[in-house]
C-alpha cells in the first residue's frame, strides 16, 4: 500500500499529518534556543571556573610559599582556611555565572551581572588575602629553651620603633626570620617582662628591641637542645628527622632539636650543632 493510499485511507492520520508538518518548525525553533542558552551558560561557566582557579590559585601559591613557607601553614593552622576559601571563591563564583547567564538578558544587563558577581569574588578574596597577610609569620623567636612564631599583628608601631637592629623594625615580607630574644641585663626590667608575660601583657617575643641575629654568640641553645640520640629509636620523630639530616649531608652526632610553638600546632625545629643553623622544621610527631 502506498504512503498516499494510507494516507486516504486512516481520516486521523489525513488530519494529523498537517498538524504535525505545523508544529516541526516550532519544535526545532524551541530544541534550537534551549541548545543556545544551555551552550552559552556552559561557555561563561567554563570561562569564568578558568580565570578563577588561575587568579586564585596564584594567591594561594603565593601565599603559601612566600608569607607561609612549609610547614607553617600547618604550624598556624591556615591550611584548610585556604581550601575552604579556594573552594568558595572558585566554585561560588561560576556556579553564579551559570545561574546568572541568559540569552534573554541584553548585552548590558549580563555584563552587570557578571560584573557584580565578579566583584564581590574578588573583594572576598581580598579580604582572605589580606587577613592572611596581617597574620603572616615574621620572626621565629628563640628563648628559654625553645622556638615561638611571632606573627606581624603581634607587633605594635611603638615596639617597632624601639627596635635597635634596623632589619627587626619592621615585619618581613617573605618568610619568617629565625632571631634569639635576649633578656636585658637589669633584673628588674627582666622581672617586669616577665610579670607582663605571666599577667597577658607583651612578652619577650613582641619586644623586637630585644630581637639579635640567629645564632646568637651567647644563646644557650646548644645546652637546651636535645641530641639525636635521645630520640626513640624507632619514633615518629626520629624516622622523619634522619632522611632529613641526610640530604643536608649532616650526620647524627651534629644535630639536635628544639620544639617551636605556632598559633595551633607545635614542632621540632632541627638544626646543626656545631653552628646552630636551621636544617629544617618538622611538624609535630610523636618522639
Amino acid at each position: 500500500m502506498t504512503a498516499f493510499a494510507l494516507l486516504k485511507s486512516d481520516t486521523s492520520l489525513f488530519f494529523l499529518a498537517p498538524t504535525c508538518a505545523t508544529l516541526s518548525p516550532a519544535t526545532s525553533a524551541s530544541s534550537f534556543a534551549s541548545t543556545s542558552m544551555k551552550s552559552l551558560r556552559l561557555r561563561l561557566f567554563l570561562t569564568h571556573l578558568a580565570i578563577s582557579a588561575a587568579i586564585i590559585g596564584s594567591c594561594v601559591a603565593f601565599i603559601v610559599f612566600a608569607w607561609y613557607p612549609p610547614p607553617f601553614a600547618q604550624l598556624e593552622g591556615i591550611s584548610s582556611i585556604l581550601l575552604l576559601m579556594a573552594g568558595v571563591d572558585v566554585g561560588a563564583g561560576p556556579l553564579c555565572t551559570l545561574v546568572a547567564a541568559s540569552p534573554k538578558k541584553s548585552r548590558a544587563h549580563l555584563a552587570r551581572d557578571l560584573a557584580v558577581i565578579g566583584s564581590v569574588q574578588l573583594l572576598a578574596l581580598g579580604y582572605a588575602v589580606y587577613t592572611t597577610c596581617i597574620a603572616r609569620p615574621a620572626f621565629v623567636v628563640y628563648s628559654v629553651g625553645e622556638f615561638e612564631v611571632e606573627h606581624a599583628n603581634e607587633l605594635t608601631s611603638e615596639e617597632l620603633a624601639k627596635a635597635t637592629t634596623p632589619a627587626f623594625a619592621s615585619a618581613p615580607l617573605l618568610g619568617p626570620v629565625f632571631v634569639e630574644a635576649r633578656f636585658p641585663d637589669d633584673p628588674k626590667e627582666a622581672m617586669r617582662i616577665v610579670n607582663s608575660a605571666v599577667f597577658g601583657g607583651p612578652d619577650i617575643k613582641d619586644m623586637p628591641r630585644s630581637f639579635q641575629p640567629w645564632p646568637y654568640p651567647g644563646t644557650d641553645a646548644r645546652e637546651k637542645a636535645k641530641p639525636i640520640s635521645q630520640l626513640p629509636e624507632h619514633g615518629a620523630l626520629r624516622e622523619a628527622v634522619v632522611p632529613l639530616l641526610r640530604s643536608r649531608g649532616v650526620g647524627e652526632a651534629d644535630a639536635v632539636v628544639l620544639p617551636i610553638t605556632g598559633k595551633i600546632d607545635r614542632g621540632t625545629v632541627v638544626l646543626r650543632k656545631s653552628d646552630l643553623a636551621v636544617l629544617g622544621i618538622i611538624p609535630y610527631l610523636a618522639p
